[in-house]
């Protein structure tokens, strides 16, 4: 059962490295759905500060450095072969490399998975929802309206819910959210 009872704002400090993925994902989903972009000062800054962030967390330096390299090159190359294929924009590769670098290959791998489901279920609200326009745009029944197609995505916005949804959902072994909620 998740309560807020224990909660304080100092609990946030427990976890700083995903408090501000979490805070980096959704500015970028807020971009990528408003402006079609996702800057790279945000994700080349938000991988620099997921570096820097293992640097003062406990553990070697080659280790943080080991884990950030990690996770940044199976979030890129996850999503390089979408890139290639023209189903994806850079910004959404390098979006899901800046959260592997946060959360280093194991999680990223999990994260990219979960990334791609959300993918999915938005990609279909999205065909739905553009159905319905076109559907009262021309006055026809909705299944005389025509195919639909996906058209553009904002796919940071999937990238954002699927890997907050991983970490909120799987706990993965050091990025626990739910344990300040647990009475």
């Amino acid at each position: 059962m998740y309560t807020l009872s224990h909660w304080t704002p100092a609990t946030l400090l427990e976890q700083p490295r995903l408090l501000l993925l979490a805070a980096l994902l959704l500015v970028a989903a807020l971009i990528d759905v408003y402006r079609w972009r996702i800057p790279n000062a945000l994700t080349f800054g938000g991988a620099l500060s997921a570096f820097l962030i293992g640097l003062i967390e406990p553990g070697s330096a080659g280790q943080a450095l080991m884990t950030w390299a990690a996770g940044l090159a199976l979030g890129f190359g996850v999503m390089l072969p979408l890139y290639l294929l023209r189903a994806l924009g850079a910004g959404d590769v390098k979006l899901m490399a800046m959260a592997g670098a946060f959360l280093g290959a194991p999680h990223a791998a999990g994260a990219a998975l979960m990334v791609f489901v959300t993918g999915g279920v938005l990609a279909l609200l999205w065909v739905l929802q553009r159905r319905a326009w076109a559907t009262l745009l021309t006055g026809l029944a909705p299944w005389r309206a025509g195919a639909v197609s996906l058209g553009r995505m904002p796919y940071g916005a999937s990238i954002c819910i699927g890997t907050l949804l991983y970490v909120v959902a799987f706990e993965p072994q050091g990025l626990q959210w739910s344990r300040w909620f647990v009475a």
